[in-house]
């Protein structure tokens, strides 16, 4: 139950792209070309599982034990960078030369990105009450509130006619009121999901 109830949290009640405010940016990006959300929500999911999933172990076991947690963002930094560009490097093997750059540059976006580095970090500052069912469930909830959050964007925003839209308020504009919308919803949502599994 505690897995199912980070997860949920994590996901809905501290969406950390709507809830929290961290990586707005890769929404904006996914928003230009909705086709594209599922692959990068899903991309993003992946990377912040996979950063959260071995970031917990390394802050748990090292850097707390050794008194060094305030290293805690540049090891982060450095194990989900090399897990994300392991895994580039392991989905670009057999292809062509222009697919494997666009793929590394996909992997240099996704190792920068805020969300990705806040969800070990966001882990590391309830390590010590956290169980690793419980830093399971926030790493899969988190990067499942991501991909929530910029598919649900890139098709919210897609659909937007700009025509109807007044001029001043076309482009950024509009896509700021829209993520404050979205901000409004998932907010107002907040305590519910998490409650379902105690």
């Amino acid at each position: 139950m505690e897995f199912f109830n980070a997860l949920f949290s994590a996901a809905l009640d501290q969406n950390i792209v709507f809830g929290q405010l961290v990586g707005m940016v890769i929404v904006f990006l996914a928003a230009e070309r909705p086709q594209d959300a599922f692959r990068l929500g899903g991309a993003l999911w992946a990377a912040c599982f996979a950063a959260g999933l071995i970031g917990w172990p390394v802050y748990a076991g090292i850097l707390a034990p050794w008194g060094i947690d305030y290293m805690a963002p540049v090891v982060y930094l450095l194990v989900s960078a090399a897990v994300i560009f392991g895994g580039g490097a392991i989905a670009a093997a057999s292809r062509a030369r222009a697919e494997r750059s666009r793929i590394y540059q996909l992997c240099a976006l996704l190792a920068v990105n805020a969300a990705v580095l806040a969800t070990p970090l966001s882990m590391a500052a309830s390590a010590d009450v956290a169980t690793f069912d419980v830093a399971l469930g926030i790493a899969f909830g988190t990067g499942m509130g991501i991909f929530i959050a910029v598919v649900a964007f890139a098709f919210i925003h897609d659909r937007i006619d700009e025509r109807l839209v007044p001029g001043v308020l076309r482009g950024v504009p509009i896509s700021l009121i829209t993520a404050a919308l979205m901000a409004l919803a998932f907010t107002g949502v907040a305590g519910i999901a998490g409650g379902m599994f105690v």
